[in-house]
């Protein structure tokens, strides 16, 4: 690991021991919500490949119904493009609440947790369902969005999943770990987060074009 690595990493940890700190109010008050309105589990869990050979278990809020995965959705059937699985927020597959802690990211807190144990990062490209990636593999040159660290959130998520092709995104994805390897991933992980926060407050995506242009700015 180069400098900015290690300090991304140490910064990582920091953040994610403070942010589940000072969030476990939030985090009780979540898990209650999601009880009250459609009962137990509260939690989702998953397995989502960080590299390419290397899975974990993803801790996440639950934010659908219990049995999204049924014929009932089709969730794959109606939203799988090519290696990514856009849902969006109109699916009748949200719960209700699903719906805010989505739109809140609050459902991705829990997700602090895999920084601490699995080494993600607060910033980076997200970390795949295996069944996925026979899909991405159609595309050249796919493994390497795996080069940097999983994220919570990324490039990809500020200018909003539904707003790309799947080439757009992985072609940002791409950029975002050869930063990671050669640029400024110091500053390019400030300006994602300065972003993702915009996006959050004001529900206003970054264009293709701007994200593209902050990964290469930050890779000279």
């Amino acid at each position: 690991m180069n400098c900015q690595q290690v300090i991304k990493r140490c910064a990582d940890l920091f953040i994610a021991f403070t942010a589940l700190a000072l969030l476990f109010p939030v985090l009780v008050l979540t898990a209650l919500i999601i009880v009250l309105d459609d009962g137990f589990p509260v939690c989702y869990l998953s397995y989502r490949l960080v590299s390419v050979n290397k899975s974990i278990k993803i801790f996440k809020f639950r934010s659908m119904v219990k049995d999204a995965k049924s014929s009932k959705y089709n969730l794959n059937e109606r939203f799988m493009n090519n290696g990514y699985l856009d849902i969006p927020l109109s699916c009748e597959a949200y719960t209700r609440v699903g719906r805010w802690l989505e739109r809140l990211q609050i459902v991705e807190t829990l997700q602090f947790l895999n920084i601490i144990l699995n080494g993600m990062s607060l910033i980076g490209n997200r970390p795949l369902p295996k069944e996925n990636i026979s899909l991405l593999r159609s595309h050249k040159g796919w493994e390497d969005r795996f080069l940097s660290p999983a994220g919570i959130t990324g490039i990809a998520q500020v200018v909003g999943k539904l707003n790309m092709r799947p080439d757009q995104r992985l072609a940002l994805e791409v950029l975002y770990s050869k930063v990671y390897d050669q640029g400024n991933i110091l500053k390019c992980d400030f300006l994602i987060a300065i972003h993702t926060v915009r996006l959050i407050l004001l529900s206003k995506p970054l264009e293709y074009k701007d994200a593209n242009h902050i990964l290469n700015t930050c890779l000279r």
